[in-house]
Formats: structure tokens, sequence, C-alpha cells
């Protein structure tokens, strides 16, 4: 009895471990104008100042909304209006040299300001757009996704 005890007690908090680890965060929400949301798994979330924002995160403006978000390296996305992104991979951990950067631009207009991955590791940062892939070497640029 004692063996089944311990074996369920060691199943329960092995399986909660992700639920420790999402406290892990890209970076944080620096301002917001108007209608802006976070939908993090499946959850439509209203943005708001000082908000983490997660891998796999993605971000949306209303009609009458604009961004700014602030990742740990000091990337900067400024979201304009009618726009979305989804941040698909973030690494930061220059103690260790791991450095990488995926989002991906599904809408909208955005200004892009590298932070320190762009100047560490200039290849690992990379951006996605409906028609092709950025891969960054400069140092920031302005884009509109437009629909067909």
């Amino acid at each position: 009895m004692l063996r089944i005890v311990t074996f369920v007690l060691l199943v329960l908090l092995t399986s909660s471990w992700p639920v420790f680890a999402a406290d892990d965060f890209a970076g944080r929400v620096k301002n917001v104008q108007g209608s802006v949301s976070v939908k993090r798994q499946g959850m439509m979330l209203p943005a708001e100042r000082g908000m983490k924002i997660h891998v796999n995160d993605v971000i949306s403006t209303g009609k009458d909304g604009a961004v700014g978000i602030i990742l740990q390296d000091n990337t900067i996305f400024s979201l304009g209006p009618e726009s979305e992104l989804e941040l698909k991979e973030f690494v930061f951990a220059p103690d260790t040299g791991r450095f990488s950067m995926l989002a991906k631009m599904i809408k909208g207009t955005f200004v892009y300001m590298s932070g320190l991955i762009g100047k560490l590791s200039p290849g690992s940062t990379t951006i996605e757009t409906p028609v092709g892939t950025i891969a960054i070497r400069g140092t920031r640029f302005a884009a509109k996704i437009v629909e067909n």
C-alpha cells in the first residue's frame, strides 16, 4: 500500500512540473492603447501594461488597438491596429550562449527593433510572414502584412 501511495504522489508531483516552469516568460507588455488581447493556451486575455508575454502567445489588436512589447533581451515589437503576432520561440540564455527568437507576423503593421539576441547572435532571429521569412541581420524594420 505504501508503494502505491508513493507512486501516486510521485506521478502527481512530476505531472505538475510544467506548471512550475510556466512562470518563465519572454517579455512584457510595455504599453496598450485601445483593444488588445493575448491568446494563451486557448484563452483570450485582455492585454494590460506589465502583463507577461510567453512563448506561443498570440497578441492581437483591434481597429483602435496598438501595443508595445519588450522582450527580456530588449527586443521591441510595436503593433498597430488590426495586427496579429505570434511569439513562436524565445531563448535568451547568455550564460550558456543559447539565443533564439522566432516570431510570426500574421497580419497588420509592425515595427521591430532588435535587442541583445540580434547583437550577440545575429543569425538567431527569424521573423515569419504569410509569404516568406526574414532572417534578421540589422537592428530594425517596419512591415505591413495585408490580407488577400
